[in-house]
């Protein structure tokens, strides 16, 4: 991935998650800050498919230490409509955790997906992925729990 992809990477991933109708309503302003985000992170885990000179996705994810080696963290991976189901997804994480073990001698691929959808967690699974049934995924509106936290003390 280079500096020069993001804005396009943002259009991507905006019509992606549009398309894929998961309640995530991604702006191209929104999705560029958030591959400039991985970019600025982790550039060595951040790769990009080209077909034919045409950005046709990427795969990226960070490097976080754990209780037992280095985990890739909170990954994503994409790929234009028009490029998807032809194997470029797999090609990229095939890259992805190829430098993840020769760099960090990362042990585990840890990220989230959707549980609604039967794509992409099916493909996840086909490949070799497990839910983890000890974790869930928690959040919050960062002003609301701040104010039950204030009430509380």
């Amino acid at each position: 991935m280079q500096k020069t992809d993001l804005r396009k990477l943002g259009e991507i991933y905006a019509e992606v998650y549009r398309d894929f109708d998961v309640g995530e309503k991604w702006t191209k302003e929104a999705a560029e800050k958030l591959m400039g985000y991985w970019f600025q992170k982790q550039p060595d885990l951040a790769f990009v498919a080209d077909m034919s000179g045409e950005i046709a996705g990427a795969a990226m994810a960070g490097i976080k230490p754990w209780w037992d080696g280095n985990h890739l963290s909170d990954g994503e991976i994409f790929i234009h409509p028009k490029f998807q189901k032809q194997g470029i997804a797999t090609k990229l994480l095939v890259a992805l955790l190829e430098r993840a073990i020769e760099k960090y001698d990362a042990v585990s691929f840890d990220s989230f997906t959707f549980k609604k959808k039967d794509f992409p967690l099916s493909w996840y699974k086909k490949i070799g992925f497990v839910e983890n049934a000890d974790w869930t995924l928690i959040a919050g509106d960062v002003r609301q729990v701040l104010a039950k936290l204030r009430k509380s003390n």
